[in-house]
């Protein structure tokens, strides 16, 4: 009997650690699908983190008597082997998908959060305005979720070092050791900004060492039991009297009583869980987020055997649980971007997610696992350097013709930023080019100058300085304004650089110089830029005026100065928008020695339009007329050049001058604004920018302003 016992006790198979993973991807599911039902689903996260570091415990553990540098070979073997080739093949996938069926507007985006993805770095926001659960609700990033995987593998580089530290104690000394870390990380967790305490790997740590210390507690327990039993057998065989097997008997109830101690202790816990992910309020994240890890490691100490973390469909889920992370939120973004809000939908999302992931499982995953490491490091490159070619395969392949581009024009200094050469006349052609417009926006590689210098951490502010500059002697200019000033600060380098000492640049995305919006505003995925942009407008005074430039160019959408009037057109005087834009004119122009230039509004395009225009041609169903027509959105940019003239006129006078681009796109011929060539080259993309092409068409603007100066 007692031999019987202690095997069963060495069993190192624990089916409710698989339970307590199938209960935390449920959460996360509830989280993601239905986030109005299940608020606090997030924590599964969490249970994630601490259900890692109790595996990496046990791993580090079984392997510590090994030299140290077989310690680090076995263990990251191991893990890499069970994380990267479905990670990978999971990247790799979505950008499939990505690239064939979501809209062109995703593309460039999803590109830069691919490569982040695979290097490990999604925890890195781009700014510490982006928020986690902001981009879950607008759900265009395909690879939001990776955030959890980044934090994990970035514990994973120094893990061992912990370990191997740790071991250097007394068992005592040693949970002290851990306790002491743990805690500093979650001080800095709590004391931290939301950004920083949510992704930062420092203010995880706590969490990884939670399982950690289960670990040793649950082994420690383990040990003793095990101790116990050989000292009791082997006692009854020398002895074999029937005092002695009274006291085993007896030690036998107890240790029955403290199990059933536990599994009403291990009951209590996971019904405060179960409640916490059922509420449909939100709990404070900084009082959920400590209960709820503590509780995950709880149910892992009390190691006694339940019916609910044992049953085979909380076993099961939690076998699928990696492959269903990871495929669950692109089939989740694609349904929320193509049928926002529809219920049913979404639940079919999440039943096709769960069959997929099912899938994926049974073959792939269980296929990779019985592979030799050969094998699996093989799997690993290959797909590895497949996604880092597939992410930039636009970039390849405009590399591999760089070498047959031509000058469209005599003269030219530059070469031309939107790739069109003198063979590109079919709307094949131009159908190629608009979707490449659309898919790199602002953003693409011929568009962005590298050369800025940050001056800060505080700021975007940078500098681009005289020896990049070409030894320009005369002015310092400084770019100022919205995403359009990245739209444009390339083309305007290329053409005003030899008459700069320096040209300084930020861009605040979404925002203008001259005032902020005071009525709700949807931009770039539904998010609200009202109170960030008010935020803003001193950012931009104290940019000018640290920088005291020469000449300042205002390149910026025209979102809050188009907004309705207080009243009317010829009552700007009460104006709320009027009297900010005067406000904030003040401020900028004793800083600014000799002129202002801005952006006037123009007439805004219909985006989604824009990838049929090659089509439409094609078709011949609509004249380049109709199409134009149908492009045109004349939303609010009347109301912002009335603005813009009239603080021109009674407040700034020859120290400022507006910049037009009406005429630029105004075909008199056909008596509308044109936004195609004749070819069919798209002036505009999906992002609400210029495109490549149409930077271009503007040149010649900023070719006589800076002749001219």
């Amino acid at each position: 009997m007692t031999v019987s016992i202690v095997s069963k006790r060495r069993n190192p198979k624990r089916n409710d650690l698989q339970g307590i993973r199938g209960l935390a991807i449920l959460s996360v599911l509830g989280f993601h699908f239905y986030p109005n039902y299940f608020p606090n689903g997030y924590l599964g996260v969490d249970q994630f983190f601490v259900l890692s570091g109790f595996l990496m415990c046990m791993l580090l553990t079984r392997s510590r008597k090994l030299p140290i540098f077989y310690i680090f070979t076995e263990f990251y073997t191991r893990r890499f082997k069970r994380i990267l080739p479905l990670y990978f093949l999971f990247i790799f996938a979505t950008l499939l998908a990505l690239y064939t069926i979501f809209p062109d507007s995703a593309v460039y985006q999803n590109q830069f959060s691919a490569e982040k993805a695979l290097l490990f770095v999604s925890n890195r926001p781009r700014t510490d305005d982006e928020d986690y659960f902001e981009k879950l609700s607008v759900a265009i990033d395909l690879f939001t979720h990776t955030w959890s995987l980044s934090v994990e593998i970035q514990f994973h580089s120094f893990v061992p070092l912990i370990f191997l530290i740790g071991q250097q104690f007394k068992e005592s000394s040693r949970y002290g050791y851990y306790t002491v870390i743990a805690t500093l990380s979650f001080i800095f967790h709590f004391f931290s900004s939301p950004t920083v305490s949510f992704n930062s790997v420092s203010a995880r740590i706590w969490q990884f060492l939670i399982g950690m210390l289960t670990y040793f507690i649950s082994n420690s327990q383990l040990v003793t039991f095990d101790k116990n039993e050989s000292s009791e057998g082997e006692k009854v065989e020398v002895e074999e009297d029937e005092a002695r097997l009274l006291e085993q008997n007896q030690n036998e109830m107890k240790k029955e009583n403290e199990e059933e101690a536990n599994l009403y202790s291990k009951y209590i816990v996971l019904a405060i869980m179960i409640f916490m992910i059922l509420l449909p309020t939100e709990i404070p994240t900084e009082i959920a987020r400590p209960v709820f890890t503590i509780c995950t490691g709880v149910l892992i100490v009390l190691t006694v055997k339940d019916l609910v973390l044992s049953s085979r469909f909380l076993i099961y889920c939690g076998d699928i649980s990696y492959s269903l992370y990871l495929i669950h939120w692109p089939i989740y973004a694609y349904v929320k971007l193509t049928y926002p809000n529809n219920f049913w939908i979404i639940t079919a999302a999440l039943f096709v997610s769960i069959m997929t992931s099912i899938v994926v499982f049974e073959t792939f995953e269980k296929w990779y696992l019985r592979q030799s490491n050969k094998v699996v490091a093989v799997i690993i490159m290959s797909l590895f350097i497949s996604n880092i070619l597939y992410i930039h395969k636009d970039e390849i392949q405009k590399g591999m013709t760089k070498q047959e581009e031509v000058q469209l024009t005599s003269g030219r200094k530059y070469p031309r930023l939107d790739g069109i050469t003198l063979n590109m006349t079919t709307l094949d052609d131009a159908e190629q080019m608009n979707a490449y417009w659309n898919k790199v926006d602002h953003r693409g590689p011929e568009m962005i100058e590298p050369n800025c210098v940050r001056r800060n951490s505080k700021h975007k502010w940078c500098d681009f300085k005289m020896n990049f500059l070409e030894n320009g002697t005369e002015f310092k200019f400084l770019l100022s304004g919205s995403s359009y000033v990245k739209n444009h600060h390339k083309m305007f380098i290329q053409e005003c650089k030899h008459r700069a000492t320096m040209i300084s640049m930020d861009d605040v995305i979404g925002c203008e110089p001259l005032a902020s919006p005071h009525k709700p505003v949807e931009n770039d995925g539904n998010v609200s830029w009202t109170k960030v942009c008010a935020g803003k407008l001193k950012e931009f005074v104290d940019f000018v005026k640290e920088t005291q430039p020469d000449y300042v160019f205002f390149f910026s959408r025209w979102f809050a100065v188009g907004e309705p009037y207080d009243t009317n057109e010829n009552d700007l005087g009460n104006d709320t928008i009027y009297k900010e834009m005067k406000s904030q004119l003040k401020q900028f122009l004793p800083n600014i020695k000799k002129k202002l230039f801005i952006l006037d509004s123009f007439p805004r395009v219909y985006t989604k339009k824009i990838k049929d225009i090659a089509k439409d041609l094609k078709e011949g169903k609509k004249t380049m007329q109709e199409i134009n027509k149908s492009l045109y959105n004349p939303s609010s940019f009347e109301r912002g050049r009335r603005r813009h003239a009239e603080l021109i006129k009674k407040e700034c006078g020859s120290k400022c001058e507006l910049i037009d681009y009406v005429d630029a796109f105004w075909n008199k011929t056909m008596n509308a604004f044109q936004y195609f060539d004749l070819n069919g080259f798209s002036y505009f993309t999906t992002g609400h920018h210029l495109s490549a092409h149409g930077i271009e068409h503007v040149r010649h603007i900023y070719t006589k302003i800076c002749n001219n100066l």
